[in-house]
């Protein structure tokens, strides 16, 4: 969860509070020219004052509020999109930043025609789209560090791990300590290769989203170009934008990049998958 904004802060540090301050420093040395140090004090005084009364009232309004909410979040998502394009630059995801490109510079259109008056399209209504190009960003950055694993290898490492305790549970000599040490062993590889299979299946998902979701994306633009002006807009955006959003089992197991480190105990690899909310956090904002 992002921390509480500073409100008081967000109002010093607000652009026009900084050019009030600018221009009455500006009257300061004005008043100072006929009136002396009296009109520097006077000036002084009542700027101060205007500002203290700013301070308590203006960061307290909801209208204000509700600005530096929206910017906090557009700083956040600035942010990871800087994140994920370099971690996509570094693993050399070319083509997955080409669509990107593609879907950035549609929302970018979709931006100006949202400052139109004409058209019943809002900039909240765009802000949508925007924010999911930066979660197709999060679920490209999940599917590369997939197809960079091994798990065919580990697979078969599996595989004959579960051969061989297999074979010793047929020894007769063991104990019943060391046979139920060894079920415990094979019901752990069991579970890994059942964790593979559902792995297949949510990757195989994962990557028909990455597919479909450039095509959605220009099917929401040509909407919104071919009648930017029609009534209802937002509605209709959002009837497009449900078709454009994926569930959150789609991501939800993509997260521990150890799946088959078989040396790694049980609870080591239940506290990895629930430490690591990269995948989960992507597929929410899209489920949201």
């Amino acid at each position: 969860m992002s921390p509480q904004p500073s409100y008081l802060g967000a109002f010093l540090k607000h652009p026009h509070n900084r050019v009030a301050l600018l221009a009455a420093g500006v009257v300061a040395i004005f008043a100072s020219i006929p009136m002396g140090w009296a009109g520097l004090a006077l000036v002084g005084t009542v700027a101060l004052g205007t500002e203290i009364l700013a301070a308590l009232t203006i960061p307290s309004l909801p209208v204000f509020r509700a600005w530096v909410d929206r910017e906090q979040q557009h700083q956040a998502l600035t942010q990871r999109r800087q994140q994920l394009i370099a971690e996509l630059r570094d693993r050399g995801e070319t083509s997955a930043l080409s669509t990107y490109q593609h879907m950035w510079e549609r929302v970018q259109a979709l931006y100006q025609t949202a400052s139109d008056r004409r058209t019943s399209l809002t900039r909240q209504d765009v802000e949508k789209l925007d924010a999911l190009t930066v979660d197709y960003l999060g679920l490209c950055t999940v599917n590369a560090s997939l197809r960079q694993r091994k798990d065919r290898a580990s697979e078969d490492q599996v595989v004959k791990r579960i051969a061989s305790v297999e074979a010793q549970l047929k020894n007769p000599a063991l104990s019943d300590e060391e046979a139920r040490q060894l079920r415990a062993t094979l019901g752990e590889y069991n579970e890994v290769m059942n964790r593979s299979r559902r792995l297949a299946v949510r990757r195989s998902a994962l990557e028909a989203a990455l597919i479909a979701m450039p095509d959605k994306m220009e099917e929401v633009y040509q909407l919104v170009i071919t009648s930017p002006y029609a009534t209802d807009m937002g509605g209709k955006l959002e009837e497009s934008l449900s078709r454009l959003r994926i569930a959150e089992e789609v991501a939800a197991e993509f997260g521990p990049a150890d799946l088959f480190d078989v040396d790694k105990p049980q609870a080591a690899r239940a506290a990895s998958t629930a430490a690591n909310p990269a995948a989960r956090q992507a597929a929410q904002r899209l489920k949201t």
